[in-house]
């Protein structure tokens, strides 16, 4: 008894849709590989921005503080001889004011820093400290905005220089001559000595930075989710086309082949895909069984 040739259909068609689901599998591999990276800078640039448009506005603010303080209140207290420290002093006033805005807002950050202050309380932090330390260095730096950690949270802080004036030097000069308001409210041991025309600080305007990385992850995830979503829909849809149009009548042609060869000229083969290549590959088959077909028959009369 003769073997059998086991038919390759199944196996044809089974090579076709495992090729066709690994390059669906390695498209959804590449997309997902490329998204990130795009979300990654794409949500970095978008913090910054809006970080940015926010530090821009609390910056004209506390600008507009400084000089209201100095163009409208100080000149007229100081005519008149009183000395009350948030009328006459840009840095009080502006410590006054943080405080009330950071009632309303605490997640941002406003202060006029000093390495040597009346009140303690504005004294710097490392950051601040190394920005005043840049600004004594290069007197042509007139502000810096960058990134950076006071307290353990991070803002995009934009700082620039406090530089003493000969109207500070009422308060800021030599402390047995500056006004007892001052001195009975601070003492005399520091925030004096300012020299006229140099750096005594810091005015500093923070915003806070949602955490890049926090922000990349969420987005991340939901758009693998919505990446996975598409793709598991497209190879459904693809795969039920591919397996019907294609790798169905591909089968069918494949087995009638196997059938042909063996002599067996009846199995008629029948794919209904007019117009197409395969629907002209099955007829272009069904032509040559009809053929051999006719010919057997005329052989044996």
């Amino acid at each position: 008894m003769a073997n059998e040739t086991p038919s390759t259909g199944p196996v044809i068609t089974n090579s076709l849709i495992n090729r066709f689901r690994k390059s669906i599998i390695w498209l959804y591999v590449a997309v997902v590989a490329i998204s990130i990276p795009i979300i990654y800078f794409t949500t970095r640039y978008q913090v910054y921005a809006e970080a940015n448009k926010e530090l821009s506005l609390l910056v004209d603010m506390v600008a507009s503080v400084r000089e209201y303080v100095a163009s409208d209140i100080r000149p007229g207290l100081l005519r008149a001889n009183m000395f009350e420290s948030p009328g006459i002093s840009g840095t009080v006033a502006i410590s006054m004011v943080a405080n009330h805005f950071k009632e309303k807002r605490p997640d941002y950050y406003i202060k006029a820093a000093s390495d040597n202050p009346l009140n303690p309380r504005n004294s710097p932090e490392p950051l601040e400290t190394e920005l005043l330390t840049k600004f004594r260095a290069n007197r042509d730096i007139k502000g810096v905005t960058e990134a950076g950690e006071i307290k353990g949270n991070r803002f995009l802080l934009s700082s620039r220089p406090s530089v003493a004036n000969q109207e500070c030097m009422i308060c800021h000069g030599d402390p047995q001559k500056a006004p007892l308001p001052v001195t009975s409210k601070y003492g005399v041991t520091s925030g004096y000595n300012y020299r006229p025309d140099s750096v005594v600080g810091t005015i500093g305007v923070g915003v806070p930075l949602t955490d890049v990385n926090t922000l990349v992850m969420q987005r991340g995830l939901v758009a693998v989710g919505v990446i996975t979503l598409i793709f598991s829909l497209i190879f459904f849809i693809i795969n039920t086309l591919v397996k019907k149009s294609i790798l169905g009548p591909i089968t069918a042609i494949t087995e009638a082949a196997m059938l042909l060869s063996k002599g067996d000229l009846e199995h008629e083969i029948s794919v209904k895909q007019d117009g197409s290549e395969i629907g002209e590959l099955a007829n272009s088959f069904e032509l040559l069984r009809r053929s051999l077909k006719w010919a057997m028959e005329q052989a044996k009369e």
